[in-house]
């Protein structure tokens, strides 16, 4: 028979998945986040952050309005965190490489899922949820009492809690990167990069995009993303102020991980460019340059030099 869970479920599954990797890390970006995910009010039975209990059933519905089979809650889990734990440079690399390995578990194969210790992490965190065995704990309120975990000594235990993560996620692999490209200053390479997001404002079903280049197109000490911008490339060029084009593309891809992420807070035409941008950084550049994301963004730089 195939588990299935329900959307309470599904949340404390993924909390205690996540708390199991800040215990076994202490991780920064995952202690930031698990204090908002596990604290509760009005004697647990309401989140105490309403705009993460909103979001995870964003999340959840997004997937499916039914009840989830494991995989499916875990796309959801992909989802919250592409918005709580994004694959860029502000969060800690534990949390990175966590969101990374669960983006990647998510377009496997069941039998590749299988091997990867993430994924082994994430069905026993499952399994924990749905035992009617476990006792109640302040993170779960809905669960059962029943019996303690058997050996809640034994280490990797913490007492009648959800065991600390054994296996943390394998390093992200490094992004390629290539020599002789072009190169940009401050201003070609900002050009470039609202360039690039004017070309899928026509495929944005909603005026999310087009409120964002209108608001930010235009350089100015008074556009926010401008300074944000500007700050980056200063920091990351130092006294040459250029940046190759493959440099401003993934200076690129860290703001749509940041205003864009791949799940149901955004519409889907974003939500894809957001996905295709975050592949198409860690292939080989011989073959980043054969995509069609890439030839975009040529074609965005090529506008900005003329």
């Amino acid at each position: 028979m195939i588990k299935r869970l329900n959307e309470r479920e599904s949340y404390f599954s993924m909390s205690e998945f996540l708390e199991s990797y800040y215990w076994a890390s202490k991780d920064g970006s995952l202690g930031s986040l698990w204090g908002s995910v596990t604290l509760w009010r009005n004697n647990n039975d309401e989140l105490f952050d309403q705009a993460i209990a909103d979001d995870w059933h964003a999340f959840f519905s997004d997937v499916s309005d039914e009840d989830h089979t494991v995989l499916e809650s875990f796309q959801a889990v992909k989802q919250f965190v592409n918005e709580y734990l994004p694959d860029f440079a502000e969060t800690t690399s534990v949390s990175r490489n966590l969101t990374y390995h669960i983006r990647m578990i998510c377009e496997m194969s069941e039998a590749q899922r299988s091997q990867e210790p993430v994924w082994q992490n994430w069905v026993a965190a499952v399994n924990w949820i749905t035992n009617p065995n476990i006792v109640q704990v302040n993170e779960s309120p809905f669960l059962k009492k029943g019996q303690s975990l058997p050996n809640p000594k034994k280490k990797g235990f913490r007492k009648n809690q959800f065991p600390v993560a054994q296996v943390l996620p394998a390093p992200r692999p490094e992004i390629p990167l290539a020599s002789n490209l072009e190169k940009l200053d401050l201003t070609q390479s900002y050009h470039a990069y609202m360039n690039f997001l004017t070309h899928y404002q026509v495929t944005d079903s909603s005026c999310e995009l087009g409120d964002f280049l209108q608001k930010y197109s235009v350089i100015s000490e008074d556009n926010q993303e401008y300074r944000y911008w500007r700050y980056d490339f200063t920091k990351g060029t130092r006294k040459e102020k250029l940046a190759d084009v493959l440099k401003t593309l993934l200076m690129m891809w860290e703001y749509v991980e940041i205003e864009f992420p791949d799940n149901a807070l955004h519409v889907q035409p974003l939500r894809k460019l957001s996905y295709e941008i975050w592949k198409t950084v860690y292939m080989p550049h011989s073959q980043r340059v054969q995509t069609k994301l890439w030839q975009n963004w040529s074609a965005a730089v090529h506008q900005a030099l003329e």
